[in-house]
């Protein structure tokens, strides 16, 4: 899933009812790649709230395996959405 914010920020997400783990990528409002992590599922409350060390325009949601995205990547086409 790609979740598309209209201004660039400090955009958090948590995991609450999520039955699998994520590999979650922040990416900016230059489409760069700038963190990945891996968040685990929550089932009960409170649940972590996960955030970038920098703002982010975008957040993409994946399965938990390896892609071949890594921090610095360029994607193509984010900034014609």
């Amino acid at each position: 899933m790609l979740l598309v914010y209209r201004k660039t920020g400090d955009h958090r997400i948590w995991m609450k009812n999520m039955r699998i783990a994520l590999r979650v990528y922040w990416i900016d409002a230059d489409a760069r790649v700038i963190e990945m992590q891996r968040l685990e599922p929550c089932q009960e409350s409170p649940c972590p709230v996960y955030f970038a060390s920098k703002p982010s325009r975008y957040v993409l949601e994946l399965s938990d395996h390896e892609h071949p995205l890594e921090v610095g990547d360029r994607i193509d086409g984010l900034n014609e959405l």
